[in-house]
């Protein structure tokens, strides 16, 4: 997963999935018949730990738009072993398949919306303690923080300083209030 993420499906070589797993050639290809195989199963795992770990996060945080706010500037703690951000594994992966490939775009759209979810339930958490207000349309509001977080993703990936990324965070959080 870790190798994908960081050199994304075609610059990741089969010589460099070996040394990362530890398997042979042989090997490789008896747990999964094809390098596609073995990065949709990387990418489900990253979208499935990712998302099991928001909602954890979620879980435990005392103020569901606090929650939101600090997932939003999280982008800014996204460092890759090489001081280089990764950005997100989905937004990665969007961009390098787009819609090219349909088992890809299924789990691209899959994870998109798992995400999205997430986004939702901490919104319908904000109405019920009173920091969002009832007319709110939870939905529609998860669908663009889930938009604005790839973007800042993006953004953070690109080099826009911190101040910028705060910057957009406030107003996004102003939106909400």
């Amino acid at each position: 997963m870790q190798l994908f993420w960081r050199r994304g499906y075609e610059a990741a070589s089969l010589q460099e999935l070996q040394q990362a797993t530890g398997l042979s050639k042989s090997s490789l290809y008896q747990t999964y018949p094809s390098k596609q195989a073995w990065f949709e199963a990387a990418f489900s795992h990253y979208c499935r730990q990712r998302q099991a770990e928001l909602l954890e996060l979620l879980e435990r945080s005392p103020s569901p738009l606090g929650y939101i706010r600090q997932r939003l500037l999280g982008v800014l703690d996204d460092q890759g072993v090489d001081g280089v951000p990764r950005g997100c594994m989905l937004v990665n992966v969007a961009n390098e398949f787009s819609r090219r490939d349909p088992g890809v775009a299924q789990v691209v759209q899959r994870a998109t919306e798992g995400f999205c979810q997430v986004f939702h339930e901490a919104l319908r958490r904000a109405q019920a303690s009173g920091e969002l207000g009832a007319e709110a349309d939870v939905e529609a509001l998860g669908d663009y923080l889930q938009c604005v977080m790839s973007g800042l993703r993006t953004q953070v990936k690109s080099g826009l300083s911190a101040a910028s990324i705060e910057a957009t965070v406030r107003v996004v959080m102003r939106s909400l209030a």
